[in-house]
């Protein structure tokens, strides 16, 4: 007997509450969320949890129909900047999403990120219990008066009601919109904005996500490491350059997979954002090298640049540069194993 056979078995004796988390930033949410509903509930027991791919999403409809208190969350689907179509994988998920809404019952609690019109117009497709998250003024629940200094400090407005929100030495929107959608969750689930703001005090991201770890020499490094789009890592470079407090800003970023025939354009765009947002810059790979080519396109001098094939190549080079009081953003794909660069500097 299979797991998903023994699980559907399970539930239907307990019939406990449950959350089904779907999108490219699911994992930060799937986070959020264990860490804001402990709070009340004990996760796997009163509470199932669940994050998955697009092609996994119908494994979760037997949940979704068989729980008096079902949620789906759809986090974020496009996040590309210069594209013009979406990725195959994308589309996947725009279908499957769908299909899964058209499919439940209206009695099925549907969260959705307002600021990725993709996602917002799901909720079109059928009259159900939609409550959206993000930046706009026209989201159910939005951050506002976004602050960074040390950490991210903003405030959540639902229906006029507002709780300050402190993310200790973490940075980035994908902290942002996991905290607001966890807060929906938790909403809908019963706990009242005071509890949100006491459990979001606590939050922790995931490792590699815009985290503020200590480094060598009595440096800071800003780990992006696990993963990168476009999207992020120019979001993660204008965050280097707001953070106040240090001596340089030290850029080491390496290939960013799968954007296909934008390759070039892309990483070009992302090397004009490091002239005001970085002090040196490090590249690893044969795509980050028009990271560099876009950088000193726009006047950063020749002697700030630092070109690798590999980490093997550059990590020396990257730790005699780093001096007491910088700070190190270090981004990239998954493929190019940036965190063994973090693990190299950190202490």
């Amino acid at each position: 007997m299979n797991s998903n056979i023994l699980s559907k078995i399970k539930f239907s004796f307990h019939k406990q509450k449950v959350v089904v988390i779907t999108g490219k930033t699911r994992k930060s949410v799937f986070n959020a969320l264990e860490q804001i509903l402990s709070l009340r509930f004990k996760i796997g027991k009163d509470v199932l949890l669940f994050e998955t791919e697009d092609k996994k999403i119908s494994d979760y409809e037997f949940f979704l129909k068989n729980s008096k208190d079902a949620i789906l969350v759809v986090s974020n689907i496009g996040d590309i900047p210069y594209e013009i179509d979406f990725f195959a994988g994308e589309r996947d998920l725009i279908k499957n999403t769908k299909e899964l809404i058209n499919d439940l019952p209206e009695n099925v609690n549907l969260i959705l990120n307002f600021d990725d019109e993709t996602v917002r117009e799901l909720g079109d497709s059928k009259k159900m219990n939609t409550l959206t998250f993000g930046l706009q003024k026209e989201a159910d629940f939005k951050a506002i008066n976004i602050n960074i200094n040390g950490g991210t400090n903003f405030k959540i407005n639902y229906k006029g009601k507002i709780i300050p929100v402190w993310l200790e030495k973490t940075f980035g929107k994908e902290q942002i919109y996991s905290s607001l959608a966890a807060s929906c969750v938790g909403t809908i689930l019963g706990l009242n904005l005071i509890e949100l703001s006491e459990a979001l005090k606590n939050y922790e991201s995931l490792a590699g996500r815009m985290n503020l770890i200590r480094g060598i020499k009595n440096s800071w490094i800003l780990d992006d490491s696990q993963s990168a789009s476009v999207f992020s890592m120019v979001e993660a470079i204008e965050t280097l350059g707001k953070i106040q407090g240090h001596k340089r800003r030290i850029a080491v970023l390496g290939d960013i997979i799968g954007v296909g025939k934008y390759t070039i354009e892309a990483h070009e765009a992302i090397g004009e954002r490091i002239v005001r947002n970085a002090d040196l810059l490090f590249v690893f790979g044969q795509r980050a090298k028009f990271i560099a080519k876009g950088a000193f396109e726009k006047g950063m001098k020749t002697e700030k640049i630092f070109e690798f094939d590999t980490i093997e190549n550059g990590k020396l080079e990257l730790q005699n540069q780093i001096r007491e009081g910088d700070i190190v953003l270090i981004d990239g794909s998954n493929e190019m194993k940036m965190k063994e660069i973090v693990k190299e500097i950190r202490l």
